[in-house]
C-alpha cells in the first residue's frame, strides 16, 4: 500500500513539473485609421432669363478653391498627451470637386474645415459665352466635421456668391511686410569652474536648420481669408517671412499673424561650460518639444518686424 502511494505522489509531481506556463505577448496595436472628405464647389454667374431679363443663381463650377482641415492630435490619440495637429489640404479641380485622405479613428475625431475664399470676376454666360463681369469678393466658410476611420464624408457641395460688387479689390494698395526672428529650445546646463560642478539648471539653445514654421495671417488681401505661410529655420535657428499685405488703415483688414511651431522629436541634451568655454554637448533622453507660438499684429506694408523671438514648449521625455 505505500508503494502504491509513493509511487502515485512521484507520477503527480512529474505530471505537474512538466506542465508548461503559457503567457499571451501585449502586441501595440495603432487604432487609427483614413477617412476620405470629399466634396464641390460653385460660384453663381449672370444668365439671361426666360422673360428678357437677367438672374444670378445660375452656378458653374469653382477651381482653384482651397480646403484645408486640421485634427488635433489630441482628439486622434484621446488617452495620450499627443500634443499639436495635423493640417490637411485640397484643391477643387475644374468641375469644382476635390477630395482629401485624413487621419482618424473609431470613435471619430472633430476636423476643422476652411473653405477659403477667393476673389475673381462675376461673368454673364449667353448661350455658352462668357462675358467678363465686374469684380467680385467670395467668401469661404468654415464647418466642424466628425470623421470616423474607414468611411468616407460626403461634404456635398458648398455654392459661393459674389458680393461687393460696387468695392473693386484691385483698389485696395497691396505691397509686403517683412517678419523675422529665431527660436530655441531648452537644455540642461553642466557647468564646471575649476573643480566645482553645477548641475541641474538649464539653457536655452538654437535649434538646428530645418525645423518647418509656420505663420498664418489672418486676412490674405488676395483670397480675402485667412492664410498659412511655411518656412524653415537656418544656422541659429533663424526664420524668415516675406508676404503680401496692405496699406495700414485699409478698412476690413486688421493684418494679425500668428508664428508658431509643431511638436519636435528630439534628445534634450545638456549643454556644458567648461571654466568659462563653450564645450560640447552631452546626449540627453528622447522625447518631445511641444509645440509653441507668438503673435504679430498690424503686419502692414513696409512693415520689417524683427527679433521675433520664441522656445519650444516644455520637453516630455518618452
Amino acid at each position: 500500500m505505500k508503494k502504491s502511494l509513493l509511487a502515485l505522489t512521484l507520477l503527480t509531481a512529474v505530471f505537474f513539473s512538466c506542465k508548461k506556463e503559457t503567457t499571451t505577448d501585449f502586441t501595440k496595436i495603432d487604432v487609427t485609421g483614413f477617412t476620405t472628405v470629399k466634396g464641390t464647389c460653385t460660384k453663381n454667374v449672370i444668365t439671361p432669363n426666360t422673360t428678357g431679363g437677367w438672374i444670378s443663381s445660375s452656378r458653374i463650377p469653382a477651381s482653384g478653391v482651397s480646403v484645408q482641415f486640421k485634427v488635433n492630435k489630441n482628439q486622434l490619440y484621446p488617452s495620450s498627451i499627443a500634443q499639436g495637429a495635423d493640417v490637411y489640404s485640397a484643391t477643387s479641380d475644374a468641375q469644382g470637386n476635390w477630395a482629401v485622405s485624413i487621419k482618424s479613428n473609431a470613435n471619430g475625431v472633430n476636423a476643422y474645415m476652411t473653405l477659403a475664399g477667393f476673389n475673381g470676376t462675376q461673368d454673364t454666360i449667353i448661350n455658352g459665352v462668357t462675358k467678363t463681369g465686374l469684380y467680385a469678393n467670395y467668401f469661404g466658410s468654415s464647418a466642424n466635421l466628425n470623421l470616423v476611420m474607414g468611411t468616407t464624408y460626403e461634404f456635398g457641395v458648398y455654392n459661393f456668391n459674389a458680393s461687393n460688387l460696387t468695392s473693386n479689390p484691385n483698389n485696395i494698395m497691396i505691397g509686403s511686410a517683412a517678419l523675422s526672428g529665431s527660436i530655441s529650445m531648452n537644455q540642461a546646463l553642466k557647468v564646471t569652474t575649476g573643480t566645482v560642478i553645477t548641475t541641474g539648471g538649464s539653457t536655452n539653445v538654437a535649434v538646428p536648420a530645418g525645423i518647418t514654421v509656420y505663420m498664418t495671417l489672418d486676412k490674405d488681401p488676395t483670397l480675402l481669408a485667412p492664410k498659412m505661410y511655411t518656412t524653415t529655420t537656418t544656422a541659429g535657428g533663424r526664420y524668415s517671412f516675406t508676404f503680401p499685405t496692405v496699406a495700414s488703415g485699409t478698412a476690413g483688414f486688421a493684418q494679425n499673424g500668428t508664428i508658431w511651431v509643431a511638436d519636435y522629436a528630439a534628445t534634450r541634451d545638456t549643454f556644458q561650460i567648461l571654466n568659462g568655454n563653450n564645450s560640447s554637448l552631452i546626449t540627453g533622453p528622447t522625447g518631445v518639444y511641444g509645440n509653441n507660438s507668438t503673435n504679430e499684429n498690424a503686419l502692414y506694408n513696409n512693415e520689417n518686424r524683427n527679433a521675433t523671438n520664441f522656445s519650444f514648449g516644455g520637453f516630455t521625455q518618452n
